[in-house]
């Protein structure tokens, strides 16, 4: 879905992100929260990996917000275009990560951004961080190394975005994602009205159920299958 060389680097600061911010109450949101709670149960089904992601979300407790900002800039993240957004950009070209003020000067189909959004659960003074009532009690779970949101809270907050996306290709990454977690987590859900809808949502659109067949299920002519799974999730997780 994403050029491999994006998901590298968004792994790899990731990854550099975890390590640094041991001892703050942190967690991965999002589609590599996604991809860290499905990944047994696809892998086991498919013998491959699940989609990675181009950009990193992540929650953060407020009252780390200090020390989660000290280490976003070492690490080379700058702030970008809306408040909640900070951005790394790497130069293909040179193999490196580059100012912003260096990449003005350079081509633009030479460079990548990855995004660090950042969601939180009160308001806070110096890092811009959107609050999500979703965040208030979030709960963390670890999966491997990383601490990830816990798979209600993170299925939630992904059928919210599903509803509110003005890019296609981001709506489309969520109908995997909803997917995913529906089928791959290995967990029974309460399918609240909001789930329901986005079941719904994936059932009405044949472009959606082609996309899923493709990108998750790996074979595009497979759409009728996603389309009857999800038919059949409100019976098997309980009405």
């Amino acid at each position: 879905m994403y050029d491999p060389v994006e998901t590298d680097i968004s792994q790899d600061y990731l990854y550099k992100l975890t390590e640094k911010l041991a001892g703050i109450k942190f967690a991965v949101i999002g589609g590599w929260g996604v991809y860290f709670h499905v990944s047994r149960e696809y892998q086991r089904a498919f013998g491959r990996e699940y989609l990675k992601s181009r950009d990193i979300d992540v929650f953060v407790n407020a009252k780390d917000e200090e020390k989660f900002l000290e280490i976003v800039k070492k690490l080379g993240f700058e702030e970008s275009a809306y408040y909640f957004r900070y951005e790394l950009i790497y130069d293909r070209e040179e193999k490196k990560i580059v100012p912003q003020e260096e990449a003005k000067k350079r081509h633009i189909f030479n460079l990548i951004y990855i995004f660090l959004d950042v969601f939180s659960n009160k308001k806070t003074e110096k890092l811009g961080a959107w609050v999500l009532e979703g965040l208030k009690k979030a709960k963390i779970e670890t999966i491997g190394k990383y601490p990830v949101l816990d798979v209600n809270s993170l299925l939630n907050l992904k059928v919210t975005s599903f509803f509110e996306r003005e890019k296609l290709d981001k709506e489309l990454k969520d109908a995997c994602d909803i997917y995913a977690l529906l089928v791959y987590s290995g967990k029974k859900f309460k399918l609240n009205k909001q789930i329901k809808k986005a079941i719904e949502k994936i059932i009405s659109r044949a472009d959606l159920q082609n996309y899923i067949a493709e990108n998750v299920l790996g074979d595009g002519s497979r759409a009728s299958l996603v389309a009857n799974v999800m038919k059949k999730l409100p019976e098997n997780n309980g009405r």
